[in-house]
């Protein structure tokens, strides 16, 4: 939900690459990526991985692609017939760092918007999957509010900023909390949206 897919170029060889590189970013950080950690993490050599990926920052890149793809399809899948609140909370948590991808996705997601304000090249790419997430959002809030469940005095657009900031700051707050926060997190979850969005 936060951008796009890969694109029309991708492998298996390449999602392979480019998710090892995401559980590299997870587990260790953004800037130990590198050929030779991802190819030890993806079991590839590194000359695959730098055949597939020239340099670092495609390298990066194809994580940070992989991952919103990851994210929109988990978000797809989890739609279905609710209650426009019910339908939003379902779909946004599979956003937050509850466990496995949806840990890695997050993390990457915090990673990439840390590492944006320091590393120039990253700005456009990280901000067109910020747009995309939030234009999907106000999409969702758009039926909301034909439905007459947008709260008195928002509009979709005014809306749809405070949703990403919630999931975003949810996010953040709860990245290396314990396993057993989970439940909180998704409730708070659930009471912010009740604020923007009735049963």
């Amino acid at each position: 939900m936060r951008g796009t897919a890969e694109g029309p170029g991708t492998t298996p060889a390449r999602e392979r690459i480019a998710e090892a590189a995401i559980r590299v970013i997870d587990r260790q950080g953004f800037d130990v990526v590198s050929v030779r950690s991802v190819a030890q993490e993806s079991g590839l050599s590194a000359g695959t991985v730098q055949y597939h990926f020239g340099s670092r920052r495609e390298l990066l890149l194809a994580a940070l692609d992989r991952s919103v793809e990851r994210q929109v399809q988990r978000v797809a899948q989890a739609r279905g017939v609710h209650t426009c609140r019910a339908s939003l909370t379902r779909t946004l948590r599979e956003l937050l760092p509850l466990d496995g991808v949806r840990h890695e996705d997050a993390a990457v997601w915090v990673s990439f918007g840390a590492a944006a304000s320091t590393r120039e090249w990253l700005v456009e790419p990280y901000w067109a999957h910020t747009e995309l997430f939030r234009s999907m959002v106000q999409e969702a809030l758009e039926r909301a509010a034909h439905e007459g469940r947008l709260r008195a005095g928002l509009t979709p657009g005014v809306a749809a900023p405070l949703v990403t900031a919630l999931v975003n700051g949810l996010t953040l707050d709860h990245l290396n909390a314990p396993g057993h926060v989970g439940v909180e997190m998704e409730a708070a979850l659930d009471r912010g949206l009740s604020l923007i969005v009735s049963d």
